[in-house]
């Protein structure tokens, strides 16, 4: 095993720890700053707190680099994100602006929105924003799903009437072999999801890489692609709350399972019954709301998507976890979702965690 060398930083999740408000978010984001993680990002859902507006409020008062992982361009008209995005930039000083985009849950996506072609979307929007972005001038026929779906000027163009003060990098964040095609075609980089630590123990992640480097050698020759991973954790002094904590975002992901086809073999590598998967999927399409469905959430299946519980004990396995993420060439790991106490999760991983990793 090769010891990790690159970033690590953190991912807050807006829909999970929704008792923060705004003022909150950016205390937090001051003290992960304060403790030496080297970028913060904000994933993104709606009916919570929107990503660019916590991005622009921590942008403001700490001197930070931020990033979206992932935002979903469902849900975001493209003529008004690429002006938040460039003026967020102004308040950046510089830093480069991490910007992941992918589809979204299957599940909540689909829920709040007409999901259309969502390779293409997803493409379009990244292209359509580095294009302009870069200062350039972007004809709207040349984006027809963006044209369509969002009723732009067919004949129309679009351009910033200021440049942006910072940066952009570019990551697809899909798992699926198809986006990870697109990510390698029009990408700066990857972010593996919150799916890395199930994938690495299922043995796929390897094989996820080399689908979306295979297709930048192909589609942009001389592109090393950046990699970050979202590593789930949940830690606290009180274990019973760190392993409570992710079992709702757990209900979710562990249908990705039956969507993604996993084996016997795959789910036995989980450490996982399929059977408590199927019967968490019946209690999901009976009605069940995701709280009512996070009751049969097993500590084998968080322990599947989590490193969960007291400092001490999730250690090694970030260690571990850590090393793997450097065989594979990742360059930053985002600690991400934390656990139920974000300021006293923060402080462990800084002061409990961290060193063993450096």
């Amino acid at each position: 095993m090769t010891k990790f060398k690159g970033d690590f930083g953190l991912q807050f999740v807006t829909h999970i720890a929704t008792h923060y408000s705004i003022p909150e978010w950016v205390e937090l984001a001051r003290l992960a700053h304060d403790k030496g993680f080297h970028q913060l990002w904000i994933n993104d859902n709606v009916g919570y707190r929107p990503p660019i507006v916590l991005l622009s409020a921590v942008a403001a008062q700490v001197p930070i680099p931020i990033g979206t992982a992932v935002l979903v361009p469902y849900f975001h008209q493209p003529l008004d994100l690429v002006g938040s995005l460039a003026a967020l930039s102004e308040l950046c000083e510089g830093r480069e602006i991490g910007v992941g985009l992918a589809r979204g849950s299957l599940a909540i996506t689909a829920r709040e929105v007409e999901v259309v072609r969502p390779l293409t979307m997803v493409r379009e929007t990244a292209q359509f924003m580095r294009q302009v972005l870069a200062g350039e001038k972007a004809a709207y026929r040349d984006y027809p799903l963006l044209r369509d779906y969002y009723h732009l000027n067919p004949s129309g163009k679009f351009q910033l009437s200021f440049s942006p003060a910072s940066p952009f990098c570019f990551y697809g964040g899909g798992i699926g072999p198809k986006a990870l095609k697109v990510t390698g075609q029009v990408m700066d980089g990857l972010i593996s999801s919150g799916t890395f630590i199930s994938m690495v123990r299922a043995g796929r992640q390897a094989g996820m890489l080399r689908i979306a480097e295979d297709s930048a050698r192909q589609n942009q020759p001389g592109l090393t692609l950046r990699k970050m991973c979202e590593l789930n954790v949940s830690i606290s002094q009180d274990r019973s709350k760190a392993l409570e904590y992710p079992k709702r975002q757990v209900a979710q992901a562990a249908l990705q399972w039956e969507t993604l086809g996993f084996t016997a073999e795959e789910y036995d590598a989980l450490g996982v019954k399929r059977e408590q998967v199927l019967k968490l999927k019946e209690r999901l399409e009976a009605g069940a709301s995701i709280t009512e469905a996070a009751s049969v959430v097993t500590e084998d299946m968080v322990r599947a998507c989590y490193v969960a519980g007291q400092p001490e004990e999730a250690v090694e396995q970030i260690v571990q976890l850590s090393e793997i993420a450097a065989d594979l060439g990742y360059d930053q790991i985002a600690l991400a979702k934390l656990g139920p106490d974000y300021r006293e999760a923060i402080t462990l991983l800084a002061d409990q965690i961290m060193p063993a990793l450096q």
